[in-house]
């Protein structure tokens, strides 16, 4: 069969095939559309002209290929615009048996009756055997205490804690050290690492030395990492390094996903 006459999410399944297991699918929401992120410059994200305009296209998308965890930034929540309550509903309801949800919202300060109202109704509106887990980022946390908030409100087995940097530098209260010596002595075992600058830049991982050493140095942990996938080659030299999971957005997307099957 002629390549150009496969449908592009096939030959994205045939050319993704043996790390398939290891990808979870990003999407960066904002008021209610999948865009696309670059290097973290959150108000320069563009809407992916490609897909229909609402929160669920790109987990669709992503789902064609064969794809079935799926992580979601509410861009708004980060930002400081409000959460994006009724859409992160909807990708909850969304979920297939199996498939799992990350959810990064921007927790900061307090955990209101508000907040543990709807974290129990995201909870109760999907399917049985999907599974949702939320995110406690360094970069929007006020302190380390939103550990304990959240834990009040949501088992350690739901939690994940993301270690954020941006080219380099670790952005967040106290030291990713810290964070992770407070995180095992909760029992949170998943951890992001992820360098913004390189996000959307198809350049390859940005992983440094430093996040080598933190991988070393716990390494009883379940490690995650993402910004600057080009192919699966990168994807099984970092498996290779010690993580478990990788991040992918640009690599999978209908039109950057033409060039990345064609390099390789």
């Amino acid at each position: 069969m002629n390549e150009t006459a496969t449908p592009l999410s096939q030959r994205l399944r045939q050319h993704w095939n043996p790390v398939l297991d290891r990808l979870i699918g990003v999407i960066d929401l904002m008021n209610g559309v999948a865009v696309h992120g670059i290097a973290g410059k959150r108000t320069q994200y563009l809407p992916i002209a490609e897909l229909p305009v609402d929160e669920c296209s790109l987990l669709k998308w992503y789902r064609s290929i064969g794809i079935r965890r799926f992580y979601v930034a509410d861009l708004d929540g980060l930002m400081g615009n409000g959460r994006q309550c009724e859409a992160l509903l909807r990708m909850a309801t969304e979920l297939c048996a199996g498939e799992t949800l990350w959810i990064d919202c921007g927790w900061s300060g307090a955990v209101l009756q508000e907040d543990r109202d709807w974290l129990a109704h995201m909870q109760s509106a999907i399917t049985p055997d999907a599974s949702l887990r939320w995110i406690i980022a360094t970069e929007s946390a006020d302190s380390m205490a939103v550990l304990d908030r959240m834990l009040n409100i949501v088992p350690e087995s739901r939690l994940t804690l993301s270690l954020d940097f941006r080219s380099g530098e670790f952005v967040g209260a106290e030291s990713a050290l810290k964070w992770l010596e407070a995180a095992r002595e909760r029992n949170i075992v998943e951890t992001i690492l992820l360098d913004v600058a390189s996000v959307g830049s198809q350049s390859g991982p940005g992983n440094d030395g430093a996040f080598y050493e933190l991988v070393s140095q716990f390494d009883d942990m379940s490690w995650i990492t993402g910004g600057g996938i080009r192919h699966a080659e990168d994807v099984r030299n970092l498996v290779a390094e010690g993580y478990s999971a990788i991040l992918v957005a640009s690599a999978l997307l209908p039109k950057w996903g033409v060039g990345s099957t064609a390099r390789n």
